[in-house]
């Protein structure tokens, strides 16, 4: 619900008009998109559910293992690209404070709701949701797997109800993909894969924002420095010396000396005086 409600939202799409997108606008589509994320969703959640709970009783460390070396993985990939602080404008100590709990909850959320909307760029990005999806998958068969052969308490399920299990939630999983890839919006189905940092994702909203959006575009800078530090004389100078005339006429509320003196330092450098 809080995907497509997400998605669906007028107000996002005018937003984030290239993110926003993937559900379908004619009735019978959505109607079909809406019950194949909550299949989808249902089979996800039950396959890792199941999966963690065979391993659990195989062994609790293995279980242990498998979610650190997960979790491992994800927070290398994002260390890897420069990714792993959130966007938070913080300092310092807290910054890593924040982005620690912040990128396990998320990890953590995906993995056991698969909120579709945590594809975002500022969260897990599109790469890697799609990564954890087949490495959960994978993780099931694996699960399945290791308690058939190394489980030896004296209740134990059976082969056959453990294959008729992962094949019934499998088949779920994967026609429920199929049906949501064929009636989503295919002009936005990169954003399930594609490789955007939050840098990336940030800018591109500041580039989609059009005429009389500065109010949406200045928000973006109120991010850490971090996210916007290297648009500077490609976007940022440009937008700002264009609009610095009609600001000064207009007086909009956010145009105060605070916010003016942060323009000055971070744009115009040696051109303060001009």
């Amino acid at each position: 619900m809080i995907s497509y409600d997400w998605d669906a939202s007028p107000e996002q799409r005018r937003k984030v008009p290239f993110y926003y997108g993937y559900i379908p606008d004619k009735a019978l589509s959505r109607a079909v998109c809406f019950l194949s994320m909550m299949s989808l969703s249902f089979a996800r959640v039950m396959l890792r559910t199941f999966s963690c709970a065979l391993l659990a009783m195989v062994n609790k460390r293995w279980l242990l293992y498998y979610i650190a070396a997960d979790m491992g993985l994800f927070f290398l990939y994002k260390i890897v690209r420069r990714d792993f602080f959130y966007y938070a404008n913080l300092k310092g100590l807290v910054r890593l404070v924040l982005s620690i709990p912040e990128r396990f909850t998320i990890k953590l959320m995906a993995d056991f709701t698969m909120l579709i909307h945590l594809r975002g760029p500022t969260e897990m990005g599109g790469f890697w949701f799609l990564v954890t999806l087949l490495l959960s998958m994978a993780g099931s068969v694996g699960s399945f797997y290791l308690y058939s052969t190394h489980y030896e308490g004296d209740i134990k399920l059976d082969a056959e109800t453990l294959q008729t299990v992962l094949g019934v939630l499998g088949t779920v999983w994967v026609s429920s993909a199929i049906a949501f890839l064929s009636v989503m919006n295919r002009k936005y189905l990169h954003t399930f894969y594609n490789f955007d940092t939050a840098s990336d994702y940030k800018r591109k909203c500041f580039l989609s924002a059009g005429e009389g959006q500065d109010d949406l575009k200045r928000k973006l800078l109120r991010d850490h420095p971090d996210i916007y530090s290297s648009w500077g004389d490609q976007l940022l100078k440009p937008w700002t010396l264009k609009n610095w005339d009609r600001w000064e006429e207009e007086k909009p509320a956010w145009f105060t000396d605070k916010w003016i003196e942060h323009q000055v330092k971070m744009l115009m450098g040696g051109e303060e005086e001009k």
